[in-house]
């Protein structure tokens, strides 16, 4: 049974594998097993047996990171618990994302200080409020499409780049430096120390406990990361995160009670506020001072919260569905509008903005994670730990934390996204890296700001220098630029040194018949051109530039029907069959729906013309006169001679079937005449190349010289014999069709096709 997922709510089922070798850039983060399944349920409490234990590992790392984040906001601890706990039990279930999981979030954690200390905390819960309905408004009007112009390339880097920084930042815990916060993503830390200085100074601090734990802890982890113990029934029940915390816990309870000066304690151990009863519950929130409503900083504040929150959840979105083994689609503007009444709910009851965090979805992911019933027990579990359990949770040591959070950093940074984003290119693996750098450097917000302008300024200069057009083909001294169907100023640049750096005498053609948009600098460019090419004698031709902006559509060349067929004189008909070869020799040709004409067709069929054409495989008629189906009658023989079978079809056409001329058309370093030439011999064919024999005897009494298969120009000139002999026997052969000739019913003309230019040069007009 094979393997397959679901890219979205509508269960369209895909086969995974197919999708990876299509795009392997499109997988990141952890290695996840992915059940065999043919079918996942998205229902809430449909895959409890994988949710439950995920959201229990989720649950026991997203505590220490809502304190330290409130910690970090200067706001109450209690509050950041609030928003992990609305997070939960309010946007999980309003959310379409499957694997996403919100909370409080350490990049708005500078706004939310600063807010507070402008506004104080309550005014600051009402911008939060407010902020909520922005969001509400940015989901119902269609904002979530601003998600998927985030580049992958920065997607993928930001992925990186935070599996980067929970490496650096957890080490220090993991040593039993707690002095920065958890949580904090900056590398400019609040103890005046970066990312990397911590790592020297932490060496002075470090406790024997705290490594003693989480080297303990990071072997159990490994332990249940092997495929023995992934076998194992307990194991998918019992996650590696909660026996490294349990292991921990009872090791440090040991430390207490036979070497309590070894013992971690304080501010080494998580520090739930201790609730007694449920007055201190009802202490611990506070509510919006809606006094300050006609106070313009509050909206202001509220405006940068909602936009800052809304990009940070559109940006994790995006990266949560690459982890997602089943490749589910986070719908995003109801992903705006479920956060928006997540922020609403926060602000009234004294909580932090919240939006949807990598880290804790992507233990979730790890975890093994199915659907959004973890997040929802995670809210839960929340609100049951501070409720009833506090004291209990208040004995696990950050450092096994620590651990945890390390093997998640590790999951994070694969080698395989960095050779993936290579191959990709350049233009996608350097902003790949400027994304993993800033975030490391600075903090994630900036470090995204920062890739995101890589991004930008990548896709201008893979604008500027890659072609803007289909393609860009050269025939001697000719130009052929075939524009592409969206033509934006990205490519203003470009078209214009083109067209600058073209020489003088030279021919151009531009063709537009494809395009659908086209900008109003680059329209004023190409008319401004037509100036340029008369100065510089630039023989230019443009095909189908209907104006700017959005374009009709070019219409279809229909097929013929029998008024257009009869409408049509000779003359006219040799005028168009010049008219299609020359956009034949320009790269062009007419705007055809095959199978429409096909349909056109079904009833009859009204040629204009019969064309005797040689059987050479580069002097298909349909293709260098610009025809379609139902256009022209094709009768070809090696060497465009006449015979019994030919003439009839020739009266066929045009007594018949209402064709208005005969082309007989010739072709350069024609085979069959250099053959004749040669005088050679072979079965069949030797009675074929004796109806070019007139025509070599032709040429040897006009040159007065031995025509020879060697000699170029005597066998072109044999071959520009042999098509006018062809027309004359057509007049002197068929008394119907000469008959027709001299009523004017019909023309017969004769033509030499160049191989080598892809012109038809007639000998005559009608």
């Amino acid at each position: 049974m094979k393997t397959k997922c679901y890219l979205s709510t509508d269960s369209v089922p895909y086969n995974i594998q197919d999708i990876n070798k299509t795009n392997p850039m499109k997988t990141q983060a952890a290695e996840i097993k992915i059940d065999s399944s043919p079918e996942l349920n998205n229902s809430l409490f449909a895959n409890l047996k994988y949710d439950l234990p995920a959201a229990i590992a989720v649950f026991l790392i997203a505590i220490p990171l809502s304190l330290g984040i409130a910690l970090a906001s200067g706001a109450p601890l209690f509050s950041g618990l609030i928003a992990g706990i609305i997070s939960g039990l309010v946007v999980a279930p309003l959310s379409g994302s499957s694997l996403g999981i919100s909370g409080a979030t350490a990049g708005i954690a500078v706004i939310v200080w600063a807010a507070i200390d402008k506004l104080g905390f309550s005014g600051f819960l009402l911008a939060l409020v407010l902020a909520g309905i922005f969001q509400i408004i940015m989901g119902l009007s269609k904002a979530g499409v601003i998600a998927y112009y985030f580049p992958s390339s920065v997607i993928n880097g930001m992925l990186t780049g935070m599996g980067f920084i929970l490496f650096l930042k957890q080490i220090p815990h993991a040593m039993g430096y707690d002095r920065d916060y958890e949580g904090d993503t900056s590398f400019y830390q609040s103890d005046s120390y970066s990312s990397f200085s911590e790592l020297a100074h932490m060496v002075d601090f470090s406790s024997p406990a705290a490594v003693m734990i989480a080297l303990a802890s990071l072997a159990i982890l490994i332990l249940w990361e092997q495929p023995f113990m992934k076998k194992q029934r307990f194991s998918q029940l019992f996650k590696g995160a909660l026996a490294a915390i349990v292991a921990a816990v009872l090791i440090n309870e040991g430390l207490q009670n036979f070497y309590p000066e070894l013992a971690l304690g304080g501010n080494h151990l998580v520090m739930i506020p201790v609730l007694n009863n449920t007055r201190d519950l009802l202490d611990q929130m506070h509510a919006p001072d809606f006094s300050q409503l006609g106070n313009p900083a509050v909206y202001l504040t509220a405006l940068t919260l909602a936009v800052v929150a809304s990009l940070k959840t559109l940006l994790s979105v995006e990266a949560v569905d690459k982890m997602d083994p089943y490749k589910r689609v986070t719908p995003t503007n109801r992903e705006l509008i479920a956060q928006g009444i997540g922020n609403v709910c926060s602000g009234l009851v004294g909580g932090l903005p919240l939006a949807q965090v990598i880290v804790r979805s992507s233990i979730g992911v790890q975890s093994g994670a199915k659907t959004k019933a973890t997040a929802f027990i995670v809210g839960l579990l929340l609100l049951l730990a501070v409720t009833f359990i506090p004291t209990l949770l208040n004995k696990i040591p950050l450092a096994s934390l620590a651990s945890v959070l390390l093997v998640v950093g590790y999951k994070l940074i694969r080698p395989k996204v960095f050779a993936d984003m290579y191959k990709a290119g350049m233009y996608h693996f350097i902003p790949f890296c400027v994304t993993i750098l800033g975030m490391i450097f600075t903090d994630l917000l900036s470090g995204l700001v920062i890739g995101l302008i890589a991004a930008l300024f990548s896709i201008l200069l893979e604008n500027y220098k890659s072609p803007f057009y289909f393609n860009e083909s050269h025939i001697g001294n000719k130009t052929i630029l075939k524009l592409s169907e969206h033509i934006s100023f990205l490519n203003k640049a470009n078209i214009q040194q083109t067209l600058e750096q073209l020489p003088d005498h030279s021919e151009v053609v531009i063709d537009a018949t494809r395009s659908k948009y086209i900008d109003y600098d680059v329209f004023e460019i190409i008319e401004n051109f037509k100036i340029e090419a008369q100065r510089k004698h630039i023989k230019l031709t443009i095909e189908n530039l209907r104006g700017f902006g959005v374009l009709d559509p070019v219409e279809n060349a229909r097929a013929l029907t029998y008024d257009t067929q009869q409408s049509l004189t000779p003359a006219k008909v040799l005028a168009l069959l010049k008219e299609g070869n020359e956009r034949f020799v320009n790269n062009l040709e007419s705007n055809r729906n095959l199978l429409e004409q096909i349909n056109d067709t079904r009833q009859g069929q009204f040629p204009i013309a019969i064309i005797l054409s040689c059987m050479d495989s580069r002097t298909s008629v349909e293709l260098i006169f610009d025809q379609g189906l139902g256009d022209v009658f094709s009768a070809r023989v090696a060497g465009n001679v006449i015979n019994d079978d030919i003439l009839g079809s020739m009266e066929y056409a045009c007594k018949l079937a209402g064709s208005k001329l005969i082309v007989v058309l010739g072709h350069s370093h024609c085979g069959a005449v250099k053959g004749a030439c040669a005088h050679v011999e072979l079965d069949h064919l030797s009675g074929l190349l004796h109806k070019i024999k007139p025509a070599v005897d032709a040429v040897q009494a006009e040159e007065a010289v031995e025509v020879t298969a060697n000699h170029d120009g005597l066998v072109q000139k044999v071959a520009d014999k042999n098509v006018q002999l062809t027309v004359e026997q057509i007049k002197s052969k068929s008394p119907v069709l000469n008959a027709m000739l001299k009523n004017g019913e019909i023309g017969i003309v004769g033509g030499m096709y160049n191989i080598e230019t892809g012109k038809v040069q007639f000998y005559s007009d009608v």
